[in-house]
């Protein structure tokens, strides 16, 4: 991500009031989760699997945080039984920043498939996204997808582009 990017993230974070976000390894999505790891606005939670996540985000909600993934989509695909079972059913919202892999010029066809199905399962699954466009965007997209997710009391996913992660 470039540091354009990483700034409106983080800018749409606070001003969304998300104090809480767990995250995984993943060198796309690095310099966010770095900047996220070293702002004391931030309760961070490294995490081994996209599951464990929404089970700890979720407690942290309950806990009265506001709650966030950084996950990429092959992340949210892992993780669908999850979203359907402890935050669909149980009405516990969650902000979902997700990378978009694959497009127009993807060197790796593993990504490109993966990034086919993001969009048609988040719609399967019921769960509102946004695809953010340009990093110009991105501040709104996510104070506007959190505003949703605590009203709605679902998920709601932020989809990060190819601008947004390059």
């Amino acid at each position: 991500m470039t540091d354009e990017a990483v700034a409106a993230a983080i800018e749409g974070l606070k001003a969304a009031g998300i104090d809480f976000v767990a995250t995984l390894p993943e060198a796309n999505l690095q310099p966010l989760v770095g900047c996220i790891a070293d702002d004391s606005a931030f309760t961070w939670v490294p995490l081994a699997r996209e599951e464990e996540g929404l089970g700890i985000c979720a407690g942290a909600w309950l806990g009265g945080r506001k709650t966030a993934m950084v996950i990429m989509d092959a992340g949210l695909l892992t993780c669908c039984t999850a979203l359907a079972t402890l935050n669909v059913l149980a009405g516990i919202p969650v902000l979902l920043l997700v990378g978009l892999s694959g497009g127009l010029g993807e060197k790796y066809w593993m990504h490109s498939e993966v990034g086919r199905f993001t969009e048609p399962v988040l719609r399967a699954m019921n769960i509102v996204y946004a695809v953010c466009e340009r990093v110009a965007d991105l501040p709104r997209c996510v104070l506007d997808a959190q505003t949703l997710a605590v009203s709605s009391k679902s998920p709601v996913a932020v989809i990060l582009n190819r601008e947004c992660l390059r």
